[in-house]
């Protein structure tokens, strides 16, 4: 592949000729935007150089970046990044001795690539995917021969007093840096364990809280099972048959946790039916 500094050069002269056309044509910024899709930045320094000055053409500039641009440097650039996607741009700058800039201006225009954030997924082993496909297959057979059945989803999560938040996406505008409010987190921050249940047809357990530092064991949890839970899905069954779905947590595969499901909720899904590491499957995850 051959890359090209005039090339890019051109694409640069083209993207403003258009921007000024259409805004000879009476056109504002956001339309400019919206119709073309070019960038913010791009569209409203040259519509401010053409209202202000008539400008169509880029001013004079520094021609460095531009003879730093040639081919034979984005054709290694591009090797090392292929080679380590991961490679901080800060560094693919520092090892080339160029600004950070000029990285990310080949990284947009020449490369045609982007810098994109790196999610985080489920690591499955063979045995996981194996479980996932003979358990899979137990729960499509159970559905179709129980397919009239209501069926209830639950789950536990630990929630605490720290705030969560997002360090890409949770931003503050402001002017001054000074101005933007932290995240306060504390050292040890006080937790409490939540068991929510909730219904194929929308309906919805208020969520009971485990009491403060209790260790959610078996005997707990069957008496929650006992008190709260299975009481709640009779009343909202009103009769009707239905399933039971919980996790393979140590508390609820116990035996006089079975049991007990086994004697008051005889269609319950057992460990034996549920996927570990699953997440997906369970709408109390979404």
């Amino acid at each position: 592949m051959r890359f090209s500094v005039a090339r890019g050069l051109r694409v640069e002269q083209v993207r403003r000729d258009a921007i000024c056309e259409a805004r000879r044509a009476g056109r504002t910024p956001q339309e400019i935007i919206e119709f073309f899709h070019y960038p913010k930045s791009t569209v409203y320094k040259v519509v401010k150089a053409f209202d202000n000055e008539g400008k169509d053409k880029r001013a004079d500039h520094s021609s460095r970046a531009d003879k730093i641009r040639t081919s034979r440097f984005l054709a290694g650039l591009k090797r090392s990044i292929d080679a380590h996607p991961d490679t901080l741009i800060s560094k693919l700058a520092k090892d080339r001795n160029v600004h950070k800039s000029t990285i990310e201006k080949v990284i947009k225009i020449d490369l045609r690539y982007r810098s994109r954030a790196r999610a985080t997924k489920h690591l499955l082993t063979e045995q996981n995917m194996a479980d996932r496909v003979s358990k899979g297959k137990i729960l499509i057979n159970q559905i179709k021969s129980k397919s009239g059945f209501l069926r209830f989803f639950s789950d536990e999560k630990i929630f605490t007093i720290d705030a969560s938040h997002n360090w890409r996406n949770d931003r503050w505008i402001c002017l001054d840096a000074d101005e933007v409010k932290p995240f306060m987190k504390t050292k040890n921050p006080a937790s409490n364990m939540v068991l929510a249940v909730i219904s194929t047809e929308g309906d919805v357990m208020p969520p009971y809280f485990f009491q403060k530092k209790e260790t959610v064991n078996k005997e707990v949890y069957k008496r929650v099972l006992e008190e709260v839970v299975v009481p709640w899905m009779d009343d909202v069954a009103d009769g009707r048959p239905y399933t039971f779905q919980q996790d393979s947590a140590p508390p609820h595969r116990a035996k006089i946790v079975l049991d007990f499901l086994a004697l008051k909720t005889p269609n319950f899904w057992p460990p034996s039916f549920w996927p570990a590491n699953s997440p997906d499957l369970n709408p109390c995850d979404y």
